[in-house]
């Protein structure tokens, strides 16, 4: 099993999305019941100490859970002790979106953010296509300069096996990345590849490396990976 863990070191000169997110009504008790594991399960607490930790009446906080309820955002049961309440799956992924609008938004302004995503997978051959492409001359002089090393002629290429990294590759994907520019060689095109610095850990070491995502591609569970050295015939990955 190898493990990836994105560090994004990214100020990228990218437009950020604009917040069209009805949420931000109700992201002071997201985040709120989130801080409490409300994310993960029910979590138990009054309307009064849930708006007390915000800063308004109970009778607002009233009104917004069940405004919240009606728009899926969280579910509710209801017992002497008071609410248990959860945040649905639509309530994460409507926070998943803030989060990436405002990452993109503070990258933007030159701010410097450094954040973890862990991914998966399982490696298995590929086509042979990697070390074509990345044998390309044009290619490797641009890699060399957006990364810290020059990489091997070759791709490590991962199937993805779980949902977590799914829902992880699908994120990374979101956030800006740097990229190599394409370019023509004769009758032959070839497009410009994506780019998001990582290090991958095998064995306790963490190997310097980067996740590639040519601007065409069909792989939509594959991970493909560069760094300065061949992983497999060292490690027998």
């Amino acid at each position: 099993m190898v493990i990836i863990i994105h560090r994004s070191l990214l100020t990228m000169k990218t437009t950020p999305k604009k917040p069209k997110n009805p949420l931000f009504n109700y992201l002071d008790i997201l985040i709120t019941l989130g801080k409490m594991g409300g994310g993960r399960r029910l979590v138990t607490c009054t309307t009064s100490e849930l708006g007390n930790s915000i800063g308004i009446s109970q009778q607002s906080t009233s009104r917004k859970l069940v405004e919240m309820e009606n728009m899926n955002l969280i579910v509710r049961n209801y017992s002497q002790r008071g609410n248990s309440i959860k945040i649905t799956p639509e309530g994460i992924a409507n926070l998943e979106q803030i989060f990436t609008d405002l990452w993109m938004i503070l990258t933007t302004s030159g701010r410097v953010i450094s954040e973890k995503i862990i991914l998966r997978g399982k490696v298995i051959t590929g086509m042979a296509e990697g070390a074509y492409y990345m044998g390309q001359k044009a290619y490797q002089n641009q890699f060399s300069m957006v990364l810290d090393f020059t990489p091997f002629p070759g791709t490590l290429n991962l199937q993805i096996l779980d949902e977590v990294t799914i829902r992880n590759f699908e994120r990374l994907l979101r956030l800006p990345a740097k990229f190599i520019s394409g370019f023509k060689d004769g009758d032959r095109v070839f497009g410009k590849v994506f780019i998001w610095p990582t290090f991958i850990l095998l064995n306790d070491e963490k190997i310097p490396a980067a996740i590639v995502r040519p601007e065409r591609t069909h792989h939509s569970n594959q991970i493909e990976l560069i760094s300065p050295m061949s992983i497999k015939k060292k490690y027998g990955a």
